[in-house]
């Protein structure tokens, strides 16, 4: 193809798109020097090339390819989230789907997203992720594909498509486009107006003037306080993600002076303070924006509520994608409980660019980031108020298969329901996952479906991976992860097992690793769980493999669910996870008697250690968790009371002796009495008992306890600790 006719093709081609308000896909299948010589005639392309502009280019070229130098780090394609870009380019090798999914929304209306790969056809034989793929861009006749062989073009038709609304501004006060953004910019003026601690969090999926309205917001701020000293911090991930905000602050405020990255007005001002900074040292603000906040830590997160009363937290929730479920999940439950008075918003028109943009819905299809969990009809459900009877013939009647990925991509509608479950179960579900569920040969589908009246629904969906000595790992490998020089993809559990734990035989063992298990929410916490993961526990039985294991960011909650399945605590991770501030948990389950004996170990070298680790690695766990952890211990472990303990114990008890003297005994004893009938413990004593767990095995000083448990101080603190004892030896003395 001559590259004055395709000069010529493009350029009608982005026209016909920015006459729309939309975005287009064009995929390039051939060499790299051919498509060079094709992308190369675009302007900003060969800007971008030729002067290697690193960082503001309005053209984002993403990959691993010599010939198309890079401007968006691999890692932290997500940087980028909140800026806009003309050209996007992708040559990349494996195509990272995450990324396209990601910096998909900074394309303008009128742009052109170019993905480079080698040979089509073949890339999507070898993939039903990228055959699905590649048939979906087929199908929507707003994108184009174009080989190397391909002798010319048809001229693209300009076709103007019907808006439901035009990109005019001052459409509605104050320069907002849709009657949803006026209404973003009022509820974040009430945030500073109305009562304190009532933060609200604004959420939309990319392109609907999200960060614009935060910006409008702040000029009415600025304006209505210019002669008081009022000062509005906005903060990020990256000051980066900030352009679309600066640049429509400046718009909504042109009289405003601008000094690096604070704008002042008068008196009052808006100025960029990175989120570690606002924490080291807090500042005293009027409005504290948080924007972006999903790609943030729901721990830091947190912290900020706790030193900030008028917060706006402002993300882009994008379908499941990266951490957006975290904070959909996560920190709105924090919320819930820190300020139950909070309120949330949700932009739901695009602004950016035209309702059913091509390049949206091909992403929104393509990655199943518009997968609705589907309704299940009453006769498919179990209610609270249904007998132990009814509840165990339901779940009686539920069916167990295993899906091959071949089922799923012939069969759309079941792809959608199966994920869309699916995705319930974990906040940090990526586009990702979906091409490795079709495409990974040593992963499985597990469905549990109900039937009732001729009426089928998944209820219940669990991704699985095969791992260990069956799949490919040879002793070169297991040589190679012991002296830290690889990792292996697909084989978390062993190669956690031999590089953590020190099982020097762990890869002479196969495993079936749980990477997600979810239960339909309708109808969780009637027992279902349970069931689903005991038919997996059979799966694993018949297919040979020796160990069932899971990995996951650990709480009280879910650690709870894992217990009451015979699974046992290997490992807790020693770093937080940054979306959910958790630490990750290992947890197995040996399927015969040597693996059983071996999880009997497992479980003796996790408590070994345990009390050592709580005072550093594991400080920040909390008491719930750590209350759990010691009531699955097991006495044989746990050094034998002498009788000067117990005399200890009483004396502090009865007030005879100072907590200070007794401590030790204490310590040792609380360790004892939580393995003593706590399964039948009552959830007061449970609560009582916290504070004890607090103080005395996480050794937690006791201001820090007085605040945790809202207790006045010290002597307040000695009471309680002696009434549990009270209380402990009462119910002995009872039982005995």
């Amino acid at each position: 193809m001559h590259v004055q006719f395709f000069t010529s093709w493009v350029k009608a081609y982005a026209k016909q798109a920015l006459l729309n308000n939309e975005r287009r896909l064009v995929v390039l299948s051939g060499s790299e020097s051919w498509a060079l010589s094709l992308l190369g005639s675009i302007d900003v392309v060969s800007e971008t090339l030729q002067s290697n502009v690193n960082g503001h280019s309005t053209c984002l070229i993403y990959g691993d390819s010599a010939t198309f130098p890079a401007n968006v780090q691999k890692k932290r394609y997500r940087d980028k989230l909140g800026s806009e870009s003309d050209v996007m380019i992708f040559v990349d090798s494996p195509f990272t789907i995450d990324a396209f999914a990601a910096l998909s929304g900074t394309l303008k209306a009128g742009g052109l997203l170019f993905i480079v790969i080698p040979e089509i056809n073949k890339a999507s034989k070898k993939s039903l992720f990228f055959n699905r793929f590649y048939a979906l861009i087929q199908a929507m006749p707003r994108h184009t594909i174009i080989t190397e062989s391909q002798a010319k073009l048809s001229s693209p038709s300009i076709s103007i498509v019907e808006q439901e609304h035009k990109k005019v501004q001052g459409s509605y006060p104050l320069g907002c486009i849709t009657a949803e953004q006026y209404q973003a910019v009022q509820a974040i003026v009430k945030v500073v107006t109305g009562h304190r601690k009532r933060p609200l969090v604004l959420t939309a999926d990319r392109g609907r003037g999200k960060s614009s309205a935060l910006a409008i917001s702040c000029a009415q701020l600025l304006q209505a306080n210019e002669e008081s000293v009022f000062q509005i911090v906005i903060t990020a991930p990256d000051l980066q993600a900030l352009t679309v905000f600066f640049r429509q602050l400046s718009n909504s405020l042109p009289n405003a002076e601008q000094r690096g990255n604070t704008f002042t007005y008068g008196k009052a001002s808006v100025e960029f303070i990175a989120i570690d900074q606002l924490l080291k040292q807090p500042i005293k603000v009027n409005l504290l924006l948080v924007d972006e906040a999903a790609a943030i830590p729901v721990y830091l997160l947190e912290q900020l509520l706790s030193h900030y009363h008028r917060m706006v937290f402002s993300s882009t929730v994008h379908g499941y994608e990266g951490a957006g479920r975290g904070f959909t999940i996560k920190f709105q439950q924090s919320l819930a409980r820190l300020c139950p008075q909070w309120s949330s918003l949700h932009i739901n028109q695009p602004i950016r660019w035209r309702k059913n943009d091509p390049l949206e819905q091909l992403v929104f299809d393509s990655c199943l980031l518009n997968a609705e969990l589907p309704v299940l009809p009453a006769q498919l459900q179990i209610n609270s108020d249904d007998s132990a009877n009814e509840k165990a013939d339901f779940i009686a009647s539920t069916v167990f298969k295993v899906i091959s990925a071949a089922e799923l991509v012939t069969d759309e509608g079941l792809l959608q329901q199966v994920f869309a479950v699916l995705v319930t179960a974990h906040y940090q579900t990526k586009p990702s996952d979906l091409q490795l569920l079709l495409d990974n040969p040593q992963v499985q589908l597990a469905c549990l479906y109900s039937k009732s009246n001729g009426q089928v629904a998944v209820i219940a969906v669990a991704l699985l991976m095969n791992e260990g000595k069956s799949y490919g790992v040879d002793k070169a490998d297991v040589r190679a992860i012991k002296s830290s020089q690889r990792r292996l993809r697909n084989h978390f559990l062993p190669q956690s097992l031999l590089s953590h734990c020190g099982f020097e035989q762990a890869f002479d063992y196969n495993y079936l690793r749980i990477m997600r298990i979810a239960v339909h929410p309708q109808i969780q916490q009637r027992g279902i769980g349970l069931h689903f993961l005991a038919q997996i526990q059979q799966l694993a039985t018949e297919q040979g493999a020796d160990f069932v294991g899971s990995s996951f960011g650990v709480n009280a909650e879910l650690l709870s669910f894992w217990f009451k399945a015979g699974f046992t605590m290997v490992r807790i991770g020693f770093t937080k996870d940054k979306a959910s501030g958790e630490h990750s948990a290992l947890v197995i389950k040996g399927k015969n008697k040597n693996t059983e004996q071996r999880q009997q170990q497992f479980k003796d070298n996790f408590y070994r250690s345990f009390d050592y680790l709580l005072l550093e690695e594991y400080k920040t766990l909390s008491s719930k968790l750590v209350h759990l952890l010691l009531t699955h211990n097991t006495k044989e472990s746990l050094t034998k009371l002498s009788a000067a303990d117990i005399e200890s114990v009483y004396a502090y008890a009865q007030g005879e002796r100072l907590y200070s003297s007794c401590a030790f005994s204490l310590y040792q004893w609380l360790k004892h009495d939580l393995l003593t009938h706590h399964k039948h413990t009552p959830t007061d004593v449970i609560q009582h008992s916290l504070v004890l767990i607090a103080r005395l095995i996480q050794k937690h000083d006791s201001d820090t306890v007085c605040q945790l448990y809202g207790l006045t101080g010290k002597k307040m603190l000695n009471q309680h600790i002696k009434e549990y004892i009270a209380l402990q030896l009462a119910a002995y003395q009872a039982a005995n």
